[in-house]
C-alpha cells in the first residue's frame, strides 16, 4: 500500500512559488419571479439546492435555499456554496448550474439518522449558464448574474440566477490534486458527524435582541447541576438552559456516535484543498456563516501572519519584545506541555515562537526545540502553519475553558440562583447571558468525553492533554481586568493591535455603561447593602471568579464586577471566537498537525472536519450589541441604556473608518458583536 502520508508534498519538501487563478463560488441567490419555476413545489416537504459543473466535470451542490436572513434583502433565496474552480485559458469552460428539487430526508434532517435514509425523488426545475468570458472578466470580488430557463429550455426573463465571486491566486502547493489511496476512507464517526450535524444546529431557537424575554425561572441556589470533570468539584453548570434546553434527541445523537464508533486515530489526505473546502461547507451548513469580517483571501501568506496576530485570535498571546528590544513575539510555548498521542502516527507537539518587527510583519518563527524558520527557508510554510495552529488552539482552550465555562457561566448561574427574575439586575444583565448554558450544555460531551468530538478531532492525548488543558483553565481560572492585561502585554500603544484600540473602546464603554446603570439602581451605598439578594450574589460571584477575598460589597466593587464580566461575555468572547476563518479553510490550521518531513499543507479529512465541527458548535447566530434589547429593562428609558445607546452607535463609525486602511475587523463592532456568550 503506499504511503498516503507522502502523496501530497505540498510545499512540506517542495519550495514552488508559482501561482494559479482561482474562483470561489461563494453563494447563489436566485431572483426575479419565482413563480413559473416553482409553482408545483411543496416548500414544507421539498428542498432546493443549486448543482454547479465546470469543465472537469465535476457536480457540487450548494446548501439549501433559503429566505435570506438579511432584512431588506431582493434575494428570495439563498445559499452557500463555497466551491472553487480553476481558471485557465488556454481551456475556458462554461459554469453550468441546475436548480433542483429534491425531497427531505424521511427521518428529518436534524437527527444522527436522517442523511441515512432521504428521499429518493429529485428532479431538475431550471438551468443557467455563466460563460467563460463573464468568469474570466468578473472582478476579484464581484456579482455577476443571468438568465434561467426552465426545465424544457425556454428562457424566464424575469428570473435570475446569481452568484457571489471571489479571485484568489493560490501556491501551486496548495492546489496540487493527489491521488488518493481508494482503500482509506474517513473514519466512521466523522462520516456519520458530518452528514447529520449541520441539522442538529437547526434545533436551536435564534431570536433578535428585541425579541429576547424576560427571565421566568425563580430564583433557586438548589439549581440542578452538571459536573463533567469530577477532578474540579467546584466546576458545574446548570443542567437545562432557562430559555432554550437542548433538545434530548441532539444529545442523544452526539452519545449514539461517540459511544457506537470505536476510535481509530485515522489520518485520511484530503484530495486537494478546494474540495475539502466544500467539504467542510457541505457539513457545517448555514451554522457557520461567511466570516464577519469579510473573506481571508490570502490566509497562507507571510502578511496573514500579522492579521492573525494582531487582528484574529492570536492576539491574546502577542506582547511587546522584553527590554530594548524591538517588535513583538507571540508565545505559545505553554502548549506543549500537554502531550499528543502517541502510536499510530507521530504527531507534532503544538506550540512556538512567533517573532514580529515593530511593524508587525513577521521576522521569523522559534520552534520548541530552538530551531528557527524564516521566510525562504525549506520548511518555513510549515512553520508558519504550526504557528497558525498553536494559535488557534490555543484560543479555542481559552475560548472555551476561560471564557464559556468560567466568564460566561458562573455569572449567568449566579444570576439564576440568587436574584428573582424581577430583581432589576437579573432583568438588565440576563441578556448578556441568553443561551449561555445551552451551549455548555450542547457541547459537553464534544469536550469533555473521552470518545468525543475533540478528543477525536485533535491529536492531544486525552488524559495528560485535553482533560488537563481544561482542569488548568476552569482549575485555575482568576479573575482579572482586560485594561490590565493589555498593559502587561505592553501593546496599549500599539496602533495595528486591534485588542488595543477597538477592544479599548468597548470596554470602557460597557464599564460606563454598568456604573451609570449600578447608579440608577442604587443611589447610595446604603441602598446596595439593604439589597440582602444582591449581597448573597456578589459574594457567590468573589468566590467562584476567584477575586480577592477582601473584595467587600460596595458600589465600587460591583461595578468593576460586573462591568468586566460584560465585557467578557460579549467583545472579548467575539474576539477570541471568531474562527470561521480558520474553520472554513483546512490550510489555516491542523489539529493533527505532522512533523514537517511528512506534513502534508492541508490538514487531513478528520482533522479539518473536526477542528470546523467544533468551531462550528460556538457560531451559533445570535443577537448583537448594535439591536436594542430594552424591553427587558425594569425602566426601558433609562438614562444609562440611552448613552450606552449612543456609544455603541458612535462606536460604529469609529470601527468602519479604521476598517477602511487595515484589513478589516469586526470582533468589538457593535453591528456584529454578540450581545451574549450563546456561541
Amino acid at each position: 500500500m503506499k504511503r498516503l502520508s507522502h502523496l501530497v508534498l505540498l510545499g512540506s519538501v517542495l519550495h514552488v512559488n508559482a501561482l494559479t487563478l482561482l474562483k470561489e463560488i461563494l453563494s447563489v441567490s436566485f431572483k426575479g419571479d419565482k413563480g413559473p419555476l416553482f409553482k408545483n413545489v411543496d416548500f414544507s416537504d421539498d428542498e432546493l439546492v443549486v448543482s454547479f459543473r465546470f469543465g472537469d466535470g465535476v457536480s457540487r451542490d450548494s446548501l439549501v435555499l433559503e429566505e435570506p436572513k438579511v432584512w431588506g434583502s431582493d434575494h428570495l433565496l439563498k445559499g452557500l456554496v463555497n466551491s472553487h474552480f480553476t481558471i485557465k485559458p488556454e481551456t475556458p469552460h462554461n459554469l453550468v448550474c441546475e436548480i433542483k428539487q429534491r425531497g427531505t430526508p424521511i427521518l428529518g434532517g436534524g437527527t444522527i439518522f436522517g442523511n441515512l435514509f432521504p428521499k429518493s425523488r429529485s428532479r431538475i426545475l431550471g438551468t443557467a449558464e455563466f460563460t467563460a468570458e463573464d468568469l474570466r472578466t468578473c472582478n476579484a470580488e464581484d456579482t455577476i448574474k443571468t438568465a434561467v430557463r426552465s426545465a424544457d429550455g425556454s428562457t424566464l426573463h424575469e428570473s435570475f440566477l446569481e452568484i457571489d465571486v471571489l479571485q484568489k491566486h493560490w501556491k501551486d502547493d496548495y492546489v496540487v490534486t493527489s491521488e488518493v489511496d481508494a482503500k482509506l476512507q474517513m473514519e466512521k464517526f466523522f462520516r456519520l458527524t458530518s452528514n447529520s450535524f449541520a441539522g442538529t444546529l437547526k434545533e436551536s431557537n435564534n431570536l433578535r435582541a428585541f425579541q429576547l424575554p424576560l427571565p421566568v425561572d425563580a430564583a433557586n441556589p438548589s439549581l440542578k447541576m452538571r459536573r463533567p470533570l469530577p477532578e474540579l468539584k467546584r466546576f458545574a453548570f446548570p443542567s437545562m438552559d432557562e430559555f432554550d434546553p437542548v433538545p434530548l434527541k441532539v444529545i442523544i445523537q452526539f452519545v449514539v456516535a461517540q459511544k457506537g464508533f470505536k476510535f481509530m486515530d485515522t489520518l485520511t489526505p484530503q484530495a486537494n484543498r478546494t474540495s475539502s473546502i466544500y467539504k467542510i461547507r457541505q457539513a457545517v451548513g448555514t451554522s457557520m456563516e461567511t466570516p464577519k469580517e469579510g473573506r481571508w483571501v490570502h490566509p497562507t501568506r507571510d502578511a496573514a501572519m500579522k492579521r492573525i496576530y494582531f487582528s484574529s485570535v492570536g492576539m491574546v498571546f502577542t506582547k511587546k519584545m522584553p527590554g530594548f528590544e524591538q517588535g513583538y513575539v507571540a508565545d505559545t510555548t505553554f502548549l506543549a506541555r500537554y502531550e499528543v498521542r502517541k502510536g499510530r502516527h507521530a504527531y507534532e507537539p503544538f506550540g512556538c515562537k512567533t517573532f514580529f518587527d515593530e511593524s508587525g510583519n513577521i521576522i521569523n518563527i522559534e520552534d520548541l526545540d530552538g530551531t528557527i524558520y524564516a521566510p525562504g527557508d525549506k520548511y518555513w510554510e510549515w512553520a508558519k502553519l504550526k504557528s497558525r495552529t498553536a494559535a488557534f488552539t490555543g484560543a479555542a482552550f481559552h475560548h472555551l475553558g476561560d471564557i464559556h465555562y468560567c466568564w460566561g457561566n458562573i455569572p449567568a448561574t449566579t444570576l439564576r440562583k440568587f436574584l428573582p427574575p424581577s430583581h432589576p439586575v437579573r432583568r438588565a444583565f440576563t441578556p448578556h447571558f441568553y443561551k449561555t448554558h445551552h451551549t455548555c450544555r450542547r457541547a459537553e460531551n464534544s469536550l469533555f468525553d473521552p470518545q468525543g468530538l475533540l478528543f477525536r478531532g485533535a491529536s492531544f492525548d486525552y488524559e495528560s492533554g485535553i482533560k488537563q488543558i481544561f482542569i488548568d483553565k476552569i482549575g485555575g481560572f482568576k479573575f482579572t481586568r482586560y485594561a490590565d492585561e493589555i498593559k502587561e502585554r505592553e501593546v496599549e500603544n500599539c496602533k495595528f493591535h486591534v485588542g488595543a484600540n477597538d477592544g479599548m473602546d468597548l470596554y470602557n464603554i460597557l464599564g460606563e455603561y454598568v456604573s451609570d446603570f449600578i447608579d440608577e439602581i442604587y443611589p447610595t451605598q446604603s441602598a446596595l447593602e439593604a439589597d440582602a439578594d444582591m449581597k448573597i450574589a456578589h459574594d457567590f460571584l468573589v468566590d467562584e471568579l476567584s477575586m480577592d477575598k477582601e473584595t467587600e460589597y460596595t458600589l465600587d466593587a460591583v461595578k468593576t464586577m460586573w462591568g468586566e464580566i460584560l465585557f467578557r461575555v460579549t467583545g472579548y468572547h467575539n474576539s477570541v471566537g471568531a474562527v470561521a476563518a480558520y474553520a472554513l479553510d483546512p490550510s489555516i490550521a491542523d489539529i493533527r498537525m505532522q512533523p514537517k518531513e511528512t506534513c502534508n499543507l492541508v490538514a487531513s479529512e478528520e482533522g479539518a472536519l473536526g477542528l470546523a465541527l467544533i468551531s462550528a458548535i460556538t457560531q451559533v447566530p445570535c443577537p448583537t450589541l448594535g439591536e436594542c434589547w430594552k424591553q427587558v429593562l425594569e425602566n426601558p428609558e433609562s438614562m444609562a441604556y440611552a448613552k450606552l445607546r449612543a456609544k455603541l452607535n458612535n462606536l460604529e463609525n469609529v470601527i468602519d473608518e479604521r476598517n477602511s486602511v487595515r484589513d478589516a475587523n469586526v470582533d468589538f463592532h457593535p453591528k456584529f458583536c454578540a450581545i451574549s456568550i450563546s456561541s
